[in-house]
C-alpha cells in the first residue's frame, strides 16, 4: 500500500511527539516503564489530541476536562469504540491519513463499520515490531513467516491484513509468503512451504485467524495428513471467531497441534482491535484467551460498566485501553469487552452480552451530542 506524505505540520508538536515515541518503541528491550514516564508521555499525547482532534476536543470540553487540569493519565477521557462508527477521530484531517482501517462489521453489520484513520503509519509499525519479536518470535530471527490472511492489496482497509504483511516483510526471513487471497487460503502453497521448511529445518511462524486455523485442522483431519514442523515453529491466531458457535481454542488447537508436531506452548494468541494500534499476546490454548501481556506503552484498566470508575486490581469490569501508539487518533479507548487486569496482565473474558454497557452508551451519546449529531 502506498503511503502519502504526512502533512508537514498538522498540529504543533505532533511530528516531534511521533518521532519521540517511535524512537522509544524501537528501543524497547522488554523492560517495564515507570509510572512517571508513561504519565508524562500520555499527557503529551492528550495535549496534542485536545489541540488537533476537533471532535475529541469538543467532547472533552463538554465534560469539563482539559489537559492542564487532569491529575494523571487515568483521567484522560476514554472514547467508546462505538464512536469510531460515527465520527472521524484523528489529529488533523482524516482525508490526509495514509491509512484508513475499517472494522469487520461482524458484530453489528457492515453498515455500522468503525473507521480508524492512521495519520502516522511509522508509529504503528514501531508499536508492532518490537513486541512481536518478544512475545511471538521470542527473539528468534529470521523466521519463515507464512500468513493465512489476504494482504492489503486484496483487503486495503483491514488492519489485520496490514499488520501481518508488515510482520512478513520486516521480520520474515527468506521464503516468507502470504498464502491467502480474497477467495481464501492457498492450501497447496501452504503444504509446499511447510514441506520445504521441514526439509531445511527452518522454523516457521504461521499467522492467521482462529477460523483459518479451524479450516486447516478440518482439512488435515479429512485427509489424515500431518506436517513435522521444525523446532522453534509457532502458530499465532488472531481471534476472529464471531458467528462460529461451538468453536473454542482449546478444542481447536488440541486437535491441530498433534498433526503439526507442536505443543500448546507453541501457540500465541494475539489480542488486537481496529481502534487500537498496539497489541497484546498470550501463549497457550486457553479459552477464551490466555493471560495477555503487552508493551509498556499500552495500559489497560477494568472499569465499572455503569459509572466507568476504575476497578481494583484483579476485579472484573469492562476493559479500557490507554495506547500511546494511538497518538494520531485518541489515546484512551473504551471497549465492550469484559475482563480482569492484575499486575498489568489482562485476562479477557468475552464480549458483554446484549446492549452496550450503560457507561459506553452514555459516553457515545455525549460525544455525538457535542458534535451536534443528536
Amino acid at each position: 500500500m502506498t503511503e502519502r506524505a504526512r502533512d508537514p505540520s498538522p498540529v504543533p508538536g505532533f511530528l516531534e511527539l511521533v518521532d519521540d515515541l517511535v524512537e522509544r518503541f524501537e528501543a524497547w528491550d522488554g523492560e517495564a516503564w515507570s509510572e512517571g514516564l508513561f504519565d508524562e508521555l500520555a499527557r503529551r499525547v492528550f495535549a496534542v489530541q485536545f489541540e488537533g482532534n476537533l471532535p475529541y476536543r469538543s467532547w472533552c470540553r463538554a465534560r469539563g476536562v482539559r489537559p492542564t487540569e487532569i491529575g494523571s493519565w487515568r483521567e484522560i477521557p476514554p472514547v467508546p469504540t462505538a464512536a469510531f462508527r460515527a465520527v472521524d477521530l484523528c489529529v488533523g484531517s482524516a482525508d490526509a491519513a495514509p491509512l484508513r482501517f475499517r472494522t469487520s462489521g461482524t458484530t453489528r453489520g457492515t453498515a455500522a463499520r468503525g473507521r480508524h484513520p492512521v495519520v502516522a503509519p511509522e508509529l504503528y509499525r514501531a508499536s508492532l515490531l518490537a513486541p512481536f519479536r518478544r512475545f511471538v518470535l521470542a527473539g528468534r530471527e529470521p523466521t519463515r513467516v507464512l500468513t493465512l490472511v489476504p494482504p492489503p492489496g486484496d483487503v486495503p482497509d483491514s488492519s489485520l491484513g496490514y499488520m501481518l504483511e508488515e510482520v512478513r516483510l520486516r521480520l520474515g526471513g527468506p521464503r516468507s509468503r502470504a498464502l491467502a487471497a480474497a477467495p481464501g487460503i492457498l492450501w497447496e502453497d501452504l503444504d509446499a512451504s511447510l514441506a520445504d521448511a521441514a526439509s531445511s529445518e527452518s522454523a516457521v511462524a504461521v499467522l492467521g485467524t482462529t477460523l483459518g486455523f479451524a479450516a486447516w485442522r478440518d482439512r488435515l483431519v479429512s485427509a489424515d495428513a500431518r506436517h513435522a514442523l521444525p523446532r522453534g515453529s509457532v502458530l499465532m491466531d488472531t481471534g476472529g471467531r464471531k458467528g462460529a458457535d461451538g468453536l473454542d481454542r482449546r478444542t481447536l488447537f488440541g486437535s491441530l497441534l498433534p498433526r503439526l508436531g507442536l505443543t500448546p506452548a507453541d501457540v500465541v494468541n494475539e489480542f488486537g482491535m481496529t481502534e487500537l494500534l498496539s497489541q497484546r499476546y498470550g501463549r497457550g490454548i486457553a479459552d477464551p484467551a490466555p493471560p495477555l501481556a503487552g508493551p509498556p506503552w499500552l495500559r489497560t484498566v477494568a472499569l465499572d460498566p455503569v459509572t466507568l470508575a476504575h476497578r481494583p486490581d484483579g476485579e472484573e469490569g469492562i476493559l479500557c485501553h490507554w495506547d500511546l501508539a494511538n497518538a494520531g487518533s485518541v489515546v484512551a479507548v473504551l471497549t465492550e469487552d469484559r475482563g480482569r487486569v492484575e499486575s498489568g496482565v489482562v485476562t479477557w473474558l468475552g464480549r458483554t452480552p446484549g446492549a452496550p454497557p450503560r457507561g459506553c452508551s452514555i459516553a457515545t451519546a455525549e460525544l455525538l451530542e457535542a458534535q451536534g449529531r443528536v
